[in-house]
C-alpha cells in the first residue's frame, strides 16, 4: 500500500513541532558535548550523576554572571579612563615654537578710520546740522562688536521723526560695506619683525571677520594652512634666535596670541593687549605650554576623550576648523537664525545662503532678544543639556598661553607708530600630553581576556559556535538526504 499523500504534497512524512524541538535539543546536547567552552560537556555527559551536571550549571551560571559584571563594570568607567594627560618634561634646548597672533580692529574713543569717517559724514548731518556722533556710535556697535552696548542701536539708529534730513543708519548691506570702506591690511599694519628678521606683514597676516570684529591672523588654521605661501615659518632655533615678534601699527588695534585653530572672541578675549595712542609702545612676556596628542587618541570617540580635533569640525560650521571659540560662534549664529531668521556677519566668516546676514531690522530683532553679543548666555548653559546648550567641546591642541609679565607703555613722540611686542623669554621645559589608555585593541584584548578567564572562550569558540548552528545542520540534512538514497 502507497504511503499517503501529506500537506506537502510529496509524500514525506509531516514533521511536528516537538519533533523538531526535540530535534533541536538533540542537537544543543552535542554542541555542549563537544564545545570548547569550559563546564559545558559536563552539563552534557548523560552518564554523569545529575548531581554533578547540576553543580557544573551552576558553576557555569555563576562564571556567566561574573563575567557580564565585570564586563558592565568594564564599559562603565571606560569613558572615564579612556584617555589621560600628563605633563612631561622636554629635551634640554628644544626648538622655539610662536604661536599664531591676531591683530583686530579696535576702537579709541569711537575713532573711526577715514574711510568709515568719510562714509558716515555722507550719509548726512545731525539736527545741528553737523558730523552725525551719534550715528557713527550706532554704526560703530555693528561693526565692532567690543563697542556694543546694550540698547544702542535702539536709542540711536531708528528714524527720527523730527528730523527727517538727518542722517540715519543704514539698512542693511553692512558686510558689503564693511569691505567696501573696512581697513585693509596696509592700512592697519606698517612692519613685522620675527627675531630680529623683518617680514611682509600683508603676505602673513590674513584676513578674517571674527566675533571680536574685523581681524588679521597670523598662521591660523582659519584662513591659511601650514606649508602655503602665507604661512610663516615661526620654529626658531635657540642658539641664535630670540622668540620675540615686533608689530607697528597705523592704527588702534588689539594683539592677541592663540592657538593655531582658535578664533578672537567676545565672550573668550585670548592674551593680549589693546593699544590706540600714536607712538605708544607695549611689551608683554608669554608662556606657552602646548599639548601634544598620541596617535592612538584619534581613535577614541570623541565623547570619551572629551575634545574634538581642528579637522573634525561639524558640518553646519562656517569654520575651517575646529575649536571652541568656533563652536561658540557656531552656537551663536544658530541660537540667531532661530530667533530672528538672520545672524551678526562676525559669526558668520564668509557669506552663505544657508545663514542670511542681519539688516538694520534684524540687528533690532537681535537685540531686542539680548543675542547681539550672547556672550554670558552662550558660556553659562554650555553642556548644561537643556535646549540653549551649546555642547562645546575644547580643542584637542588646545595649549596653554598666559601672560606672565606686562610691562608699561611707552610713548615716543617721534613717530605715529603704534608699537607691540611679544616675547617668550625662557626656553620651552616641559609640555601636555594627552594619551589613549584604553584604545580599540585594548577593548579587544579586555574582552578576551575577561571572556577567557570566566567561561574559556577564545574567537574560535565564537567561530565554533556559527559553525554548529549553521553549517553543521547543513551537512547533517544532506547526509541524512544521501542515506535516504
Amino acid at each position: 500500500m502507497a504511503p499517503p499523500i501529506n500537506a506537502d504534497g510529496y509524500g514525506r512524512p509531516e514533521r511536528s513541532y516537538r519533533d523538531l524541538l526535540w530535534q533541536f535539543g538533540a542537537h544543543l546536547k552535542d554542541y555542549c558535548s563537544n564545545c570548547t567552552l569550559a563546564g559545558f560537556a559536563y552539563i552534557a555527559n548523560s552518564r554523569l550523576h545529575p548531581t554533578e551536571r547540576v553543580f557544573w550549571l551552576i558553576c557555569v551560571l555563576v562564571s556567566s554572571l561574573g563575567c557580564y559584571c565585570l564586563i558592565v563594570e568594564y564599559q562603565r568607567s571606560f569613558p572615564t579612563r579612556a584617555v589621560s594627560i600628563v605633563y612631561e618634561s622636554l629635551p634640554p634646548f628644544s626648538n622655539w615654537k610662536f604661536p599664531s597672533v591676531s591683530v583686530c580692529e579696535y576702537l579709541h574713543k569711537y575713532q573711526l578710520i577715514p574711510k568709515y569717517v568719510d562714509y558716515i559724514g555722507s550719509l548726512g548731518v545731525d539736527r545741528d546740522g553737523g558730523y552725525p556722533y551719534e550715528l557713527e556710535v550706532g554704526f560703530a556697535a555693528i561693526l565692532y562688536p567690543p563697542t556694543y552696548n546694550e540698547g544702542t542701536l535702539k536709542q540711536l539708529c531708528p528714524t527720527v521723526s523730527q528730523c527727517p534730513n538727518c542722517a540715519t543708519c543704514p539698512s542693511g548691506n553692512f558686510r558689503q560695506i564693511k569691505n567696501w570702506y573696512g581697513a585693509n591690511c596696509s592700512d592697519v599694519m606698517a612692519e613685522c619683525k620675527l627675531s630680529g628678521q623683518p617680514f611682509d606683514c600683508c603676505q602673513y597676516f590674513q584676513p578674517l571677520i571674527t566675533p571680536f570684529g574685523p581681524c588679521f591672523m597670523l598662521n591660523s588654521l582659519q584662513n591659511n594652512e601650514p606649508g602655503s605661501e602665507h604661512w610663516l615659518n615661526t620654529d626658531l632655533d635657540p642658539s641664535y634666535q630670540k622668540a620675540k615678534l615686533e608689530l607697528g601699527m597705523k592704527t588702534s588695534v588689539h594683539v592677541s596670541v592663540l592657538n593655531e585653530e582658535d578664533i578672537a572672541h567676545t565672550a573668550i578675549v585670548p592674551p593680549g593687549v589693546p593699544i590706540s595712542l600714536p607712538g605708544q609702545g607695549k611689551y608683554f612676556q608669554i608662556q606657552v605650554v602646548r599639548m601634544v596628542n598620541d596617535p592612538d587618541v584619534n581613535e577614541v570617540d570623541p565623547k570619551i576623550r572629551s575634545c574634538l580635533f581642528p579637522n573634525e569640525s561639524p558640518p553646519a560650521s562656517q569654520y575651517k576648523a575646529y575649536s571652541f571659540t568656533t563652536c561658540i560662534a557656531d552656537c551663536a549664529r544658530k541660537m540667531q537664525i532661530e530667533t530672528c531668521g538672520c545672524a551678526s556677519i562676525f559669526v558668520s566668516p564668509t557669506e552663505d545662503p544657508r545663514y542670511p546676514d542681519c539688516d538694520l531690522d534684524g540687528f533690532l530683532c537681535l537685540e531686542s532678544h539680548g543675542l547681539i553679543k550672547p556672550d554670558s548666555k552662550l558660556l553659562k548653559n554650555n553642556n548644561k543639556g537643556h535646549k540653549d546648550s551649546c555642547g562645546c567641546l575644547p580643542s584637542c591642541n588646545d595649549g596653554d598661553i598666559q601672560i606672565i609679565y606686562e610691562a608699561f607703555s611707552t610713548y615716543n613722540q617721534s613717530t605715529t607708530l603704534r608699537t607691540v611686542t611679544i616675547s617668550i623669554p625662557a626656553l620651552p621645559t616641559d609640555q601636555f600630553r594627552r594619551q589613549a589608555i584604553r584604545t580599540r585593541l585594548d577593548v579587544v584584548v579586555s574582552m578576551g581576556g575577561m571572556l577567557g578567564l570566566f567561561l574559556g572562550a577564545s574567537i574560535l569558540s565564537a567561530i565554533e559556535f556559527i559553525y554548529y548552528f549553521t553549517v553543521r545542520p547543513f551537512t547533517n540534512m544532506l547526509r541524512a538526504r544521501s542515506a535516504r538514497v
